[in-house]
């Protein structure tokens, strides 16, 4: 025998009983929470053809590739904004108003495993898909903070950043293409050493360079926004903050900016993003748990140009983080065993359909024995308490 029909392929794991039953009541929580505000919920094939992520300019280098029987490339999905958009493109092309959509899906990348997430793991998110203003993205941000909250958590804070911002900065040192991908590299891996040394030899006047060094470091409140908004020079960074400003007095309409703050320096490693963009952490943990943004040119990959915004949470990193701050345990639920005495299993099956009506959780038993033995048969089946039917 092969030890291999033993084990689950690398970066996958087996879903046990209790956490099945915490993750679908999780899942569940969320997506009426979504649905409350008036996003609908979809999916997309869990493949797709290697040029539809291709074309919208994901990186395809983590994803699980094949071969159809016709030759053709395809791909396990790697997010679902990419299909979501070529979805949209397609399917809802004469549709001029504001797309709000949901989603629970399994997603696939071929990577490294870490903490909450391995190469197969479960995202539940929205995309709203029409809408360019402030006004869409300050609901997205509120619409995240509502969704950690009904997860469970608590002591949890969302970064916000602005890729026009960090852009803005390029744009004004005349970086080339090789040079702002590097300095987005560094700030992606929070590599300080890295970004000096990519800021100094690309040669950039002090009072920019001064700003490049310092970005892993820019968090802070509105003050933050105050003070580099009276540093820079550009237009294009001065009108990225006022954004950030506009979205968070919008924010605190929705109530949700004491959950708030600013990271300047922020990006992501998804490279479709074009203007506000955000992370959440949970207190004590070293990963993010939710994330997202604006990305407006996506869809023009599509033949269908649309401003689009939304985010993504992982539910293992979430199931983990909450476990990790003991407010949740993956225990199986309490159920009734339900034993029968030869002869009265019509009896016993009565007696359980009418529990489950009344909203119970039921085992019954699988063949008749005595008395004495059904107390070691229900702890045997994972039951608390149980009833005997012998007449």
């Amino acid at each position: 025998m092969s030890d291999k029909i033993l084990k689950v392929p690398y970066g996958t794991r087996d879903i046990l009983p209790g956490e099945g039953a915490v993750r679908r009541g999780l899942e569940d929580r969320i997506g009426r929470l979504f649905d409350a505000w008036g996003y609908d919920e979809v999916d997309t094939p869990t493949f797709e053809y290697l040029d539809t992520f291709s074309n919208a300019e994901t990186p395809d280098l983590t994803a699980f590739k094949f071969l159809d029987r016709h030759g053709h490339s395809l791909m396990l999905r790697t997010d679902m904004t990419t299909p979501i958009a070529r979805m949209v493109a397609t399917r809802f092309r004469r549709d001029t108003g504001v797309k709000r959509l949901s989603y629970r899906s399994h997603l696939f990348r071929y990577e490294e495993a870490q903490a909450g997430r391995l190469c197969e793991f479960t995202q539940c998110g929205i995309e709203m898909m029409g809408a360019a203003g402030a006004e869409a993205d300050a609901e997205v941000i509120a619409l995240a903070v509502q969704t950690l909250l009904e997860a469970g958590l608590q002591d949890f804070s969302i970064s916000l950043g602005q890729m026009e911002f960090i852009n803005g900065l390029i744009e004004a040192a005349a970086l080339n293409e090789s040079q702002a991908r590097d300095i987005k590299q560094c700030l992606i891996k929070r590599n300080v050493v890295g970004l000096g040394e990519t800021v100094a030899a690309a040669g950039i006047p002090k009072q920019l360079a001064d700003i490049f060094r310092e970005l892993l470091f820019l968090h802070g409140g509105v003050e933050l926004l105050d003070d580099m908004q009276g540093r820079v020079l550009s237009r294009r960074c001065w009108n990225a903050l006022e954004n950030l400003r506009r979205i968070y007095d919008l924010c605190r309409g929705y109530g949700v900016e004491q959950y708030l703050n600013f990271e300047l320096g922020l990006t992501r490693s998804l490279d479709y993003y074009t203007g506000m963009l955000f992370e959440g952490y949970a207190a004590g943990m070293g990963y993010s748990l939710i994330g997202g943004g604006r990305y407006d040119t996506m869809m023009q990959q599509f033949g269908s140009p649309c401003p689009a915004t939304g985010f993504a949470l992982g539910i293992e990193r979430i199931l983990l983080t909450l476990q990790r701050q003991e407010t949740v345990k993956l225990a199986v639920p309490p159920a009734l065993f339900v034993a029968y005495a030869p002869g009265r299993t019509a009896g016993a099956i009565r007696l359980a359909m009418e529990l489950r009506r009344q909203g119970q959780r039921v085992k019954v038993a699988t063949f008749a024995m005595d008395g004495s033995e059904v107390q070691n048969q229900a702890r045997i089946n994972n039951c608390d308490t149980f009833r005997y039917v012998k007449e």
